[in-house]
Protein backbone atom coordinates (compact mmCIF):
# COMPACT_ATOMS: atom_id res chain seq x y z
CA UNK A 1 0.00 0.00 0.00
CA UNK A 2 1.22 3.38 -1.08
CA UNK A 3 0.53 6.05 1.73
CA UNK A 4 0.93 9.52 1.73
CA UNK A 5 1.12 12.00 4.81
CA UNK A 6 0.43 15.38 3.85
CA UNK A 7 0.77 17.59 6.81
CA UNK A 8 0.31 21.30 7.39
CA UNK A 9 3.08 22.44 9.23
CA UNK A 10 2.09 25.40 12.06
CA UNK A 11 0.34 22.54 14.05
CA UNK A 12 3.20 21.09 14.86
CA UNK A 13 5.73 23.85 15.57
CA UNK A 14 6.25 25.82 18.95
CA UNK A 15 6.31 29.21 20.48
CA UNK A 16 9.64 30.21 18.79
CA UNK A 17 9.00 29.02 15.44
CA UNK A 18 10.70 25.69 15.80
CA UNK A 19 8.99 22.56 13.79
CA UNK A 20 9.43 19.72 16.55
CA UNK A 21 8.07 15.82 14.58
CA UNK A 22 8.98 13.02 15.76
CA UNK A 23 9.09 9.50 14.33
CA UNK A 24 6.12 8.38 16.80
CA UNK A 25 3.64 10.92 15.29
CA UNK A 26 3.92 9.20 11.84
CA UNK A 27 1.23 6.65 11.65
CA UNK A 28 2.00 3.48 10.91
CA UNK A 29 2.96 2.19 6.71
CA UNK A 30 3.39 6.26 6.05
CA UNK A 31 5.88 5.75 3.45
CA UNK A 32 6.22 9.09 2.39
CA UNK A 33 5.57 12.55 4.05
CA UNK A 34 5.19 15.96 2.54
CA UNK A 35 5.60 19.63 4.98
CA UNK A 36 2.90 21.48 2.84
CA UNK A 37 2.44 25.35 3.39
CA UNK A 38 4.99 27.16 3.21
CA UNK A 39 5.27 29.20 6.41
CA UNK A 40 7.95 32.32 7.39
CA UNK A 41 7.39 31.81 11.16
CA UNK A 42 8.53 28.62 10.74
CA UNK A 43 12.51 29.29 11.35
CA UNK A 44 14.49 26.22 12.68
CA UNK A 45 13.67 22.50 13.26
CA UNK A 46 14.10 20.77 16.25
CA UNK A 47 16.48 18.49 17.44
CA UNK A 48 16.17 14.80 16.06
CA UNK A 49 13.48 15.57 13.10
CA UNK A 50 11.94 12.34 12.33
CA UNK A 51 14.59 10.61 13.51
CA UNK A 52 15.19 6.78 13.06
CA UNK A 53 11.41 6.80 11.08
CA UNK A 54 10.40 4.44 8.33
CA UNK A 55 9.30 7.33 6.32
CA UNK A 56 10.86 6.49 2.78
CA UNK A 57 10.55 9.81 0.86
CA UNK A 58 10.19 13.48 2.16
CA UNK A 59 9.14 16.65 0.49
CA UNK A 60 10.27 19.74 2.48
CA UNK A 61 8.32 22.28 0.79
CA UNK A 62 6.35 23.24 3.68
CA UNK A 63 10.07 24.49 5.77
CA UNK A 64 11.59 27.16 2.84
CA UNK A 65 12.01 29.58 5.95
CA UNK A 66 13.98 28.15 8.41
CA UNK A 67 17.13 29.40 8.97
CA UNK A 68 18.47 26.53 11.47
CA UNK A 69 18.59 22.92 11.24
CA UNK A 70 18.94 20.72 14.61
CA UNK A 71 21.19 17.84 15.08
CA UNK A 72 19.62 14.52 14.39
CA UNK A 73 17.93 15.85 11.25
CA UNK A 74 16.06 12.51 9.68
CA UNK A 75 19.29 10.02 11.32
CA UNK A 76 19.01 6.60 11.29
CA UNK A 77 16.24 6.69 8.33
CA UNK A 78 16.70 3.25 6.86
CA UNK A 79 14.56 3.67 4.77
CA UNK A 80 15.30 7.04 3.08
CA UNK A 81 15.32 6.99 -0.32
CA UNK A 82 14.64 10.36 -1.65
CA UNK A 83 15.00 13.56 0.40
CA UNK A 84 14.13 16.79 -1.08
CA UNK A 85 16.36 19.84 -0.20
CA UNK A 86 15.51 22.51 -2.33
CA UNK A 87 13.73 24.12 -0.22
CA UNK A 88 16.43 24.66 2.53
CA UNK A 89 18.00 27.81 0.59
CA UNK A 90 18.02 29.94 3.88
CA UNK A 91 19.61 27.48 6.20
CA UNK A 92 22.67 29.27 7.49
CA UNK A 93 23.37 26.46 10.50
CA UNK A 94 23.51 22.91 10.07
CA UNK A 95 23.32 20.77 13.54
CA UNK A 96 25.21 17.63 14.10
CA UNK A 97 23.94 14.03 12.28
CA UNK A 98 22.62 15.81 9.31
CA UNK A 99 20.89 12.69 7.31
CA UNK A 100 23.50 10.16 9.26
CA UNK A 101 23.12 6.16 8.81
CA UNK A 102 20.88 6.90 5.82
CA UNK A 103 21.93 3.53 4.21
CA UNK A 104 19.74 3.55 1.14
CA UNK A 105 19.91 7.30 0.37
CA UNK A 106 21.37 7.22 -3.14
CA UNK A 107 21.54 11.07 -3.90
CA UNK A 108 21.88 14.75 -2.70
CA UNK A 109 21.70 17.66 -4.10
CA UNK A 110 23.20 21.15 -2.43
CA UNK A 111 21.62 23.54 -4.81
CA UNK A 112 19.72 25.24 -2.24
CA UNK A 113 22.64 25.40 0.42
CA UNK A 114 24.40 28.27 -0.33
CA UNK A 115 23.63 30.23 2.71
CA UNK A 116 25.03 27.62 4.83
CA UNK A 117 28.38 28.79 6.49
CA UNK A 118 28.27 25.92 9.61
CA UNK A 119 27.89 22.36 9.38
CA UNK A 120 28.34 20.21 12.59
CA UNK A 121 29.67 17.00 13.23
CA UNK A 122 28.81 13.50 10.94
CA UNK A 123 27.39 15.92 8.05
CA UNK A 124 26.04 12.38 5.71
CA UNK A 125 28.52 10.01 7.39
CA UNK A 126 27.76 6.65 7.11
CA UNK A 127 25.15 6.76 4.26
CA UNK A 128 26.48 3.55 2.90
CA UNK A 129 24.70 3.46 -0.55
CA UNK A 130 25.24 7.51 -1.34
CA UNK A 131 26.35 7.66 -4.85
CA UNK A 132 26.10 10.78 -5.96
CA UNK A 133 26.69 14.16 -4.51
CA UNK A 134 24.89 17.29 -7.18
CA UNK A 135 25.79 20.68 -7.02
CA UNK A 136 28.90 20.69 -4.35
CA UNK A 137 29.16 24.12 -5.29
CA UNK A 138 26.44 25.41 -2.98
CA UNK A 139 28.16 24.50 -0.21
CA UNK A 140 31.40 26.85 -1.40
CA UNK A 141 30.20 29.81 1.77
CA UNK A 142 30.35 27.30 4.20
CA UNK A 143 33.35 28.82 6.55
CA UNK A 144 33.44 25.34 9.69
CA UNK A 145 33.14 21.81 8.89
CA UNK A 146 32.82 19.45 12.15
CA UNK A 147 34.14 16.32 11.96
CA UNK A 148 32.99 12.89 9.94
CA UNK A 149 32.07 15.00 6.97
CA UNK A 150 31.08 11.87 4.38
CA UNK A 151 32.50 9.79 6.52
CA UNK A 152 31.96 5.99 5.32
CA UNK A 153 30.12 6.66 2.52
CA UNK A 154 31.71 4.36 0.47
CA UNK A 155 29.55 3.92 -2.79
CA UNK A 156 30.01 7.46 -3.35
CA UNK A 157 31.08 8.00 -6.80
CA UNK A 158 31.04 11.42 -7.86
Amino acid sequence: IYRILRLDTPTFTDDSGCLDFKKEWVPDGILDICFANPNPSIISVAPNFLSQSKVRTINLLGLQYITAVGDGFLSSCSSLVSADLTCLQNVSSIGNSFLVVCSKLESVDFCSFEKVICIKDSFLSGCSSLKTISNISGLRNVESIGGFFLCACNSLVS
